[in-house]
């Protein structure tokens, strides 16, 4: 019995390794970046680096792959440059329809605000006087038609009015 006590323990003891890596993956995967972490962010860093020098070159690869097909084949130039006038116009007429409405909404607003003001006119009355507005028969400084009341200032020595007493 001794025998096959052990004989289990050992089977039970081989299966429990393989049955852990399925059972927790995210374990796996963490001891993975624990060992190799800082290799993979090297290997990250080298290859942001390549392809920041290497863009160029293949733009203008790519550049002189396309001029070559337009100079074999000017239709496909021309196709092109039409391509590119029909989207300018395109755009052109776009912003015209969106300065056209623009504009008749502005007048709209102004006229709406014109109409509130009429009728906030006529609600409180039709008049008034604005300030700085004067009639005229307005003359502050004349007391009657005859006579004038006016006096300047007494000129006195001191700036402040009085000189202390």
């Amino acid at each position: 019995m001794g025998l096959q006590a052990h004989y289990e323990e050992e089977v039970m003891a081989e299966e429990e390794p393989a049955s852990a890596w399925f059972i927790n993956p995210v374990s796996l995967v963490l001891q993975f970046l624990a060992s190799y972490g800082w290799v993979l962010v090297g290997c990250a860093a080298v290859l942001l680096y390549a392809l920041h020098k290497l863009r160029p070159l293949y733009d203008k690869w790519q550049q002189a792959r396309e001029d070559a097909v337009y100079h074999k084949n000017p239709d496909v130039a021309l196709a092109r440059m039409e391509a590119v006038q029909r989207a300018r116009e395109l755009q052109q007429q776009r912003l015209a329809e969106a300065s056209q409405r623009a504009l008749e909404l502005q007048k709209e607003r102004e006229e709406r605000k014109r109409q509130e003001n009429a009728e906030r006119l006529q609600k409180y009355g039709g008049g008034g006087q604005r300030l700085g507005e004067k009639g005229d028969d307005y003359m502050p400084l004349s007391a009657g038609a005859s006579t004038s009341s006016y006096r300047p200032p007494k000129k006195s020595k001191c700036g402040g009015g009085g000189c202390g007493r």
